[in-house]
């Protein structure tokens, strides 16, 4: 979220670079600081010099892998930053709590009640962690507050019922959820072949049509194409345009 706007370019790399080496050696070393270091954390981040002009924000959904890890989406987030934009990136915990609950129905339909103890106690404590860690961040970071799994569903559920299990469900509804927050386009990163994420890009067609925000779909197998540079061109051009004819709309 910071990355986008530093005045002095590396400033935020560097910074984070740091406090990750810091947040390691407090975790390994179990010495029960890990919350003063994202205390202080929060704190150089928000005081770093930057530009104070928003750019369009892009949501990144998709396979949860290569969503998430920059070699196998050819460093996805950081060419949406350099062509103008600030992404949003859908979380890895979000897949967490989804098979969380996917396990949680099939034990109420079996009435095993220790499973269904076991399930209830352990999503408890993961967001009973989540909160004590994220926290420090309130007021900071948009991204801070997700949805829960089942209004993210029931998002979804117009045009893809939960039954259907799996990554494209989820897809479809953090981006309903995204555009709802005000971004300005969609990106859909997939493994090249994906079933779920070639689902989610037929249904994003009408996604885009519904809501008027754009949406594209990136298909990815490890090797590096130009082609995949002139769609993410062409894609911030859209959005850009879309972001400016919004905010257009809204001052008037």
């Amino acid at each position: 979220e910071t990355r986008p706007y530093e005045k002095e370019k590396g400033a935020v790399d560097d910074l984070y670079d740091n406090y990750i080496k810091k947040l390691y050696a407090s975790l390994r070393g179990l010495d029960g600081k890990a919350e003063n270091v994202i205390k202080s954390a929060r704190k150089d981040f928000e005081y770093l010099p930057k530009h104070k002009e928003k750019k369009p924000l892009i949501g990144i959904v998709g396979e949860i892998f290569v969503r998430s890890h920059k070699f196998s989406n050819e460093n996805l987030i950081r060419k949406i930053e350099e062509l103008g934009g600030e992404a949003w990136l859908a979380p890895v915990e979000e897949w967490i709590y989804y098979v969380n609950r996917m396990s949680l129905r099939k034990v109420l339909i079996k009435k095993d009640r220790s499973a269904i103890i076991e399930f209830l106690l352990k999503e408890f404590f993961q967001k009973r962690m989540e909160h004590r860690y994220a926290r420090h961040f309130k007021g900071f970071l948009k991204t801070l507050k997700e949805p829960d799994i089942n209004k993210l569903l029931q998002k979804a559920s117009p045009y893809l019922h939960d039954s259907f299990e799996g990554e494209a469900v989820l897809s479809i509804g953090k981006s309903i959820d995204l555009i709802e927050r005000g971004v300005a386009g969609i990106i859909n990163a997939m493994p090249f072949g994906c079933m779920p994420g070639t689902v989610v890009t037929t249904i994003m067609r009408g996604l885009s049509r519904d809501y008027g925000t754009p949406c594209i779909s990136i298909a990815y197998d490890g090797n590096e194409s130009p082609t995949t540079e002139i769609q993410i061109e062409a894609f911030m051009n859209r959005a850009k345009e879309y972001n400016a004819a919004k905010g257009q709309a809204v001052s008037s």
